[in-house]
């Protein structure tokens, strides 16, 4: 009778560590597959654009400098333009400024941080550069899409006189000082901003609204040819996508040991602790030259 019991207690203990293990590894996988879905959804909506004028290419892994890699969810190669284009799948509202290292995610009461998806954005566009040497950088536009948050305040840090949070019920680009202008001559005070050209985030629902409105700026022909330059250059071996995701994961563990020094990740500056209209944050000693700013959390 006692074998019997101890037989039982032993089988418990074996189903209940299963189950914890498979609650873990499906924990952990959550983001992953949270991200892919998001990839998948945006795809679609890419697919209704017309081929001639649109060629999309997604997930690809494409060669950095010093032997690094980088993974773009999507390239719209288009006579618009050429649209690096990241996807997002964060819900709830969103907040961040331009040039901030993070942005912060409000989900109920819970927050939660994520890297600056412009900066991340702006890594992809320079490999792209270097790869397409003989295209216009200008040409080069940088999307980011959101698909399922509700909401979105973006700051710019150089706007001269204060800022102010973007619309509610609306997700805008970054916006650049030096292209405001009144929003109605009857209302001075209220101020409608222009947004930066070739730095854009949108909802899902808006993406290819924004791709399509532009001018023609590459001729037809040239299309095919972009692309076929992009494929040829991207790497398929499971092994180099394997290391990309552990180079990610090790960058972002050395720029959150890097301010937990107090050490600027960006140009090497010290850090040093800022008041600013919404109470203290983390600059680099060395701006305006180096904007990197973080949340003072950050530092501890």
């Amino acid at each position: 009778m006692n074998w019997l019991l101890i037989f039982g207690i032993l089988i418990g203990l074996i189903i209940a560590l299963l189950i914890l293990i498979a609650v873990l590894w499906w924990r952990r996988g959550r983001a992953a597959r949270k991200g892919r879905k998001g990839e998948k959804i945006v795809s679609k909506e890419l697919k209704s654009l017309k081929k001639r004028d649109f060629i999309v290419l997604n997930d690809l892994l494409l060669p950095a400098a010093q032997g690094r890699t980088s993974q773009i969810d999507h390239i719209v190669v288009s006579t618009k333009g050429i649209f690096v284009v990241e996807t997002k799948s964060h819900a709830g509202r969103i907040a961040g400024s331009e040039h901030s290292q993070y942005w912060t995610q409000y989900l109920a009461s819970q927050s939660r941080q994520l890297y600056n998806p412009l900066l991340q954005n702006a890594s992809h566009i320079r490999v792209l550069r270097r790869l397409l040497s003989d295209v216009d950088a200008n040409l080069l536009i940088s999307v980011v899409v959101f698909t399922e948050a509700w909401r979105l305040d973006l700051r710019a840090e150089d706007i001269i006189i204060k800022r102010t949070l973007l619309p509610d019920k609306h997700i805008k680009r970054t916006f650049t000082p030096s292209e405001r202008k009144e929003r109605h001559w009857w209302c001075p005070w209220r101020r409608e901003v222009r947004l930066d050209e070739r730095q854009i985030v949108v909802p899902l629902e808006e993406l290819t609204e924004e791709l399509k409105r532009r001018k023609p700026a590459i001729p037809r022909d040239m299309l095919a040819g972009i692309a076929e330059k992009i494929e040829d250059a991207a790497l398929s071996q499971k092994s180099e996508k394997r290391g990309h995701r552990e180079y990610a994961k090790e960058t972002s563990r050395n720029i959150a040991r890097e301010i937990r020094q107090g050490n600027c990740p960006r140009c090497g500056g010290r850090l040093v602790v800022k008041r600013g209209e919404k109470g203290e944050f983390v600059g680099c000693e060395n701006y305006p030259d180096c904007r990197f700013t973080c949340s003072i959390d950050r530092i501890h």
